[in-house]
């Protein structure tokens, strides 16, 4: 498996919990983005720079960046340092790069010259938590395809936060690539939610846009909002035999799971 967006590196607190969790981890997946959500987080090139170096011996660990909006126009090359997988401008608020989910602006110049940035640096921007306006003013700039660490999608569950099909059918179209995430309140209208519902999404997603362009973006230790049969890397058995049952072949579930990440991530 390769996991999009796992939260453990912001979420765990105890550094030898972390340690604890990576040396588990890092047996089951095959490459996991490990996020740093800086939100909250008042020194977050200090965070970053330490989280990096607790993974830095684990190649198939990789530090990533959501909500970018703690550095200014001057403090760019920070990112050289740091080498992120990807990086999210913006977590489902405004900030001085653009529009989150919920709020209202779209992308602003200094969203521009940071995209401008990642980009003649082979850093991948992530479009996850970007609002409507936000993420088409990206398109509109963009010369690489589009990338979705974690999302649901609008058609199943009416929500800011997930993707309508008119930005999927541009990602697909671009060569891009989406992750699934697990959220419960995202990927299902039901009260109880379990792995059933991640393949309904997956099913929905492959039976109108095909699967060479979908893949997993969990969402562990983000939300405690899980399927309750689903709040573990090493469970996603459950969800493939399940796909199993309902049709799909092996090297379905290996492409969605790992084949797609791999090939866009260039792993």
């Amino acid at each position: 498996m390769i996991d999009l967006h796992n939260d453990f590196l912001t979420e765990i607190k105890n550094q030898r919990l972390q340690k604890k969790y990576i040396e588990s981890v890092s047996r089951k997946i095959n490459y996991l983005c490990c996020p740093i959500w800086t939100t909250n987080i008042k020194n977050a090139k200090f965070y970053i720079k330490n989280k990096q170096k607790l993974i830095k011996n684990y190649d198939n660990l990789q530090i990533c960046i959501e909500d970018i909006d703690f550095l200014d126009n001057s403090e760019f090359d920070f990112l050289l340092e740091v080498c992120p997988k990807y990086v999210g401008l913006v977590w489902n608020y405004d900030n001085s790069f653009g529009g989150g989910a919920y709020g209202v602006s779209g992308l602003s110049k200094k969203g521009e010259l940071l995209v401008k940035f990642l980009q003649h640096n082979n850093i991948v921007v992530d479009t996850a938590h970007m609002n409507y306006k936000t993420f088409f003013d990206y398109v509109n700039i963009t010369q690489k395809p589009i990338f979705c660490s974690h999302t649901g999608f609008y058609s199943v569950v009416n929500d800011k936060r997930n993707l309508k099909d008119s930005q999927i059918e541009l990602i697909v179209k671009s060569g891009g690539l989406v992750g699934l995430y697990f959220v419960g309140k995202y990927i299902a209208n039901n009260k109880t939610v379990t792995s059933d519902d991640v393949v309904k999404n997956i099913d929905y997603f492959v039976q109108k846009f095909g699967k060479k362009n979908l893949a997993i973006g969990s969402d562990f230790f983000g939300t405690t909002d899980l399927p309750k049969d689903l709040f573990d890397c090493s469970q996603i058995d459950i969800v493939k035999q399940k796909l199993l049952k309902i049709g799909y072949k092996i090297e379905d579930f290996d492409d969605i799971f790992a084949n797609n990440a791999k090939n866009f991530l260039n792993l």
